[in-house]
């Protein structure tokens, strides 16, 4: 029997969701009321959003090699699988 069950609740989705709003949010404003020249701060909030863009990157890379991890494992089962049409002993492939 082969089921689907997924990684993490949609409950836990929705928890990390908001505090990555809430912690980019908290950053954001920390920046833009920083008591310094607006030069420094610009140059604070384009760190902070080539932070935020390097980490969906790096999660999505992260996810795309364990996906193929798995595409891996799968075919090199089904190619170990024997065939079978119902009428003979199974050959192995």
């Amino acid at each position: 029997m082969n089921t689907f069950t997924p990684r993490s609740s949609p409950h836990f989705y929705l928890q990390s969701a908001i505090s990555f709003g809430i912690s980019s949010v908290g950053v954001g404003a920390g920046i833009v009321y920083l008591p310094v020249d607006l030069w420094i701060r610009a140059f604070l909030g384009l760190g902070l959003l080539y932070v935020v863009t390097s980490t969906f990157t790096l999660a999505k890379c992260v996810r795309d090699r364990q996906e193929d991890a798995v595409a891996a494992e799968l075919a090199q089962s089904y190619q170990q699988a024997p065939l079978w049409n119902g009428t003979e002993q199974p050959v192995q492939r």
